[in-house]
């Protein structure tokens, strides 16, 4: 059996992989961020300490209110950028793959044809710019 982590299990992403049908041999466990806060390091040390070894975490966890991040900065680069490196230190720890997962916010929008991972990143807003230190997973 293949244990997977989603976190953020109250969210959109998260209800999402909820509705797949999902016939192979993995073991879905769902943590809301009651349950566990990415933003705080030792707090995900002591959820992986007390559960069972996970092969995957999926990392859903967001703070997604675009425009209220311009004025609560600090909070979404501690869910967005912090918490997605909390995750990865402890992921590391327990042998653990981490799946974390961004978004378009990223890029500015000027490019003409469909973005790849691979482009150069510009984002224009604080959401953005927490959603990108997250990926670096090195936020300054």
């Amino acid at each position: 059996m293949i244990n997977v982590l989603v976190t953020g299990s109250n969210g959109q992403l998260a209800s999402c992989i909820k509705n797949l049908d999902v016939q192979h041999n993995l073991n879905f466990i769902y943590a809301d961020h009651l349950q566990l806060d990415i933003c705080n390091l030792n707090s995900v040390g002591a959820f992986f300490k007390s559960q069972i070894k996970f092969q995957y975490c999926i990392n859903c966890a967001a703070y997604t209110a675009v425009d209220q991040a311009e004025n609560d900065i600090e909070k979404a680069f501690s869910v967005n950028a912090f918490g997605p490196k909390n995750l990865a230190l402890v992921c590391s720890e327990y042998d653990t793959t981490l799946i974390h997962i961004s978004t378009d916010f990223v890029f500015d929008g000027m490019q003409s044809i469909p973005y790849t991972e691979n482009d150069i990143t510009n984002p224009l807003n604080v959401y953005g710019k927490s959603k990108l230190q997250g990926g670096k997973g090195n936020p300054k």
